[in-house]
């Protein structure tokens, strides 16, 4: 039990730029978790990937349970400064919908734009819910059995091992071979098949640059549905360090919280970013985060879609809002404010998506304007606070 004024071991005291700009998307920063013998052997059955760690999440998963992470309010944003490899990783815990895709993609791409990376790419694929995945492997060993592709004794074993290392390897037989076999969107149950168009939707409306991967399969054992990476691309890939490898790779892994001790499986989604700051470019350490005075409130989906393009023009000029992204109900969204005590409320509701406005409302004197969401940033560092 923490003593009065006592700090959890949890929570950071300085943040560094990658973790600035995560805050505005609500992320919260903690304290990379450990992992111990307990968190090896319970992933133990899970394939051992740079861009799969799922030891790395079940420690994660066993500080929410010992922190009690729980009590909290849910969907629950993280971020932690990984410490190998290198980078970050963020998780969105909570969100059964598309929102924890697409914030994850957001952040993502926005913490990499302060690297210096300005020509991004998202590459997606969905493998499905526990059923689709077990219907896509069935059909894999179909497709090979009937290959008349030619494989040495070792590629053969891999495959035996994993049908799913067709998508790791890089032999010249291994890359014919992929391009030759079904797709895993092709057995998506129905389900499955929803929650991905939403994930494009949301994809597609923030005006992101993104094609469909389906060499992006995961680790059978614990990733599900959709599975994203992003890459340098254009020019930019001549500067990053390794231009045929992902700056990032997400995925959900909800399955994992039930194993290791959740009493029911919670919905967990994250993104790993492998990048460095650029060198040469020095670090600036910071003692606090933003303190936002606007309180940003969503209604309906066309609304959502709108919100995380606003939040990042908003953070392009140094303008953070509090929000509730995971959650679509008024009265816990007013709620929220109220308990925050911030002066102004920003309104995005089907209404103002469609015609690309925001309401801008002074809660003591309820006094409103609508303003374009071009015009808002302007509008906002005008009022006196």
């Amino acid at each position: 039990m923490l003593k009065t004024g006592e700090r959890p071991a949890w929570q950071v005291r300085e943040f560094d730029k990658p973790l600035i700009t995560a805050s505005y998307f609500g992320f919260m920063p903690i304290a990379c978790p450990k992992i111990n013998e307990a968190d090896i052997l319970a992933t133990k059955h899970c394939l051992s990937h740079p861009y799969y760690d799922a030891t790395e999440k079940a420690a994660l998963i066993r500080t929410y349970m010992e922190e009690d992470f729980a009590s909290l309010p849910h969907p629950l944003a993280l971020i932690y400064k990984r410490k190998k490899p290198i980078g970050y990783s963020l998780h969105y815990i909570g969100a059964p919908t598309s929102i924890a895709e697409a914030a994850l993609v957001r952040t993502a791409l926005s913490i990499l734009a302060e690297e210096g990376y300005k020509n991004m790419r998202v590459e997606l694929n969905c493998i499905g819910d526990r059923d689709s995945l077990a219907a896509y492997e069935r059909e894999l060993h179909n497709f090979l059995k009937k290959s008349s592709v030619p494989l040495s004794p070792e590629l053969k074993d891999a495959l035996k091992e994993d049908v799913f290392n067709l998508f790791r390897r890089e032999e010249e037989e291994m890359i014919h071979l992929r391009g030759e076999a079904p797709s895993a969107i092709n057995f998506l149950s129905t389900a499955s098949r929803n929650h991905f168009k939403e994930v494009l939707e949301f994809i597609e409306g923030m005006g992101i640059e993104f094609g469909l991967s389906p060499e992006l399969i995961g680790e059978k054992n614990h990733s599900s549905h959709t599975v994203f990476g992003i890459r340098a691309s254009g020019e930019d890939r001549e500067t990053a360090e390794h231009p045929n490898k992902f700056l990032a790779v997400g995925y959900r892994y909800s399955r994992l919280g039930k194993r290791l001790g959740l009493r029911k499986e919670l919905p967990m989604a994250s993104v790993n970013i492998f990048s460095q700051e650029r060198k040469g470019v020095p670090g600036r350490i910071y003692k606090e985060l933003p303190k936002p005075k606007f309180y940003l409130i969503q209604l309906g989906r066309e609304a959502k879609i709108r919100t995380l393009g606003l939040i990042e023009m908003l953070r392009c000029e140094r303008i953070p809002v509090h929000h509730f992204l995971g959650r679509d109900k008024l009265s816990i969204q007013l709620g929220s404010a109220e308990q925050l005590r911030v002066p102004y409320l920003i309104i995005i509701g089907h209404k103002e998506a469609l015609d690309g406005t925001a309401t801008v409302r002074n809660i003591s004197t309820r006094a409103q304007d609508t303003i374009p969401l071009g015009n808002l940033p302007a509008f906002l560092k005008h009022i006196s606070l």
